[in-house]
């Protein structure tokens, strides 16, 4: 009895003596990557304020998937957080650590630390444009690289973080409702998720130095066919980075301002599929009906494929393609 009272009275002790630890935990596509770096490019001045944005990477993804795949543990983050545990408060971003199934590496973290987690939540129909979006102009699965938009929507399965409902309850088993903090990422609710993040984590965000270039922003939807075609999965810097930017600068040339990939009624089932779930959040969460409280979709600013000629002509993608050239061997 005295081992177990003295094993709870530690317990106690040590979740304040390493301090505050704040966990970003995604989802992607909500201006992770934009926080990330604005972040990464600030440790000194984050420091100042008595934040510690620790090691030296631009998020800390390696982490979420270590955890993921089961070849880190609880302690071994700890003992990694070790050098750090008197500097503040911590916090540590990546957007996989949304899809995790298994959260029984907190419970060491918890000994130690008062430990919150921030997720952003996006709808499903925009997120998903998103997402096809990322994995074709930035690839890290082959297989995705090279699919139109109705073969990507068929993998939806895939992507089981979407349910909210299910995702959110998780972190709320493992950490308790008031140290998960849910934003809604949608014009009238949050819409700037850096900002936000700022504000919840106590950071002066005028002190820092941010650039509009941090921000990992989407590929015109026009180009994203010609971008499959080239294959991106096998192209890489600085060869990626140029043809992004070239078609960047076509589609402002062309006028391109399609902002959809999927009809209304595809973006429909997509929420209807989720419908149960987002309402589940809704009320759970926030005490209301509706998650999202924007309408429902519509088809303005759709792109269909194989229409990318109407929106241009080919003098001005040659135009542009020899000043890219030009600029490469300048």
């Amino acid at each position: 009895m005295p081992g177990e009272l003295a094993i709870v009275f530690w317990r106690k002790k040590s979740a304040t003596q390493g301090g505050r630890l704040t966990l970003h935990i995604g989802i992607h596509r909500t201006g992770t990557t934009g926080l990330q770096r604005g972040l990464a490019s600030n440790r000194d001045r984050l420091t100042a304020q008595g934040k510690c944005y620790p090691f030296k990477g631009t998020n800390h993804q390696d982490f979420a998937w270590a955890l993921h795949r089961g070849k880190m543990n609880g302690k071994d983050l700890v003992k990694k957080l070790e050098a750090h545990a008197g500097e503040g408060h911590i916090i540590l971003s990546g957007e996989d650590f949304c899809i995790h199934r298994d959260l029984g590496w907190l419970a060491t973290l918890r000994e130690i630390y008062d430990v919150e987690a921030i997720v952003y939540l996006r709808r499903q129909d925009h997120w998903l444009m998103s997402w096809y979006n990322q994995h074709v102009k930035w690839p890290f699965s082959k297989k995705h690289s090279v699919m139109t938009p109705k073969e990507f929507l068929g993998c939806l399965d895939e992507f089981y973080w979407l349910d909210f409902e299910t995702m959110l309850g998780l972190w709320e088993g493992a950490l308790g409702r008031d140290k998960v903090n849910v934003r809604v990422l949608e014009r009238g609710q949050v819409t700037d998720a850096i900002a936000d993040f700022f504000a919840l984590t106590g950071i002066d965000g005028s002190k820092l130095e941010m650039a509009e270039a941090l921000q990992n922003d989407s590929l015109p939807t026009e180009m994203l066919e010609y971008v499959r075609g080239a294959g991106m999965y096998e192209i890489k810097n600085p060869e990626r980075v140029a043809i992004i930017e070239f078609l960047q600068a076509a589609a402002k040339s062309a006028g391109c301002n399609a902002k959809t990939l999927y009809t209304a009624a595809e973006r429909q089932q997509i929420l209807e599929r989720f419908a149960a779930s987002n309402a589940a959040v809704a009320k759970h969460w926030f005490g209301r009906e509706a998650l999202f409280l924007e309408g429902p979709p519509d088809d303005g600013g759709l792109y269909v494929e194989g229409t990318l000629g109407s929106h241009g002509n080919y003098d001005d993608l040659m135009r542009l393609a020899v000043g890219a050239l030009g600029k490469e061997h300048k």
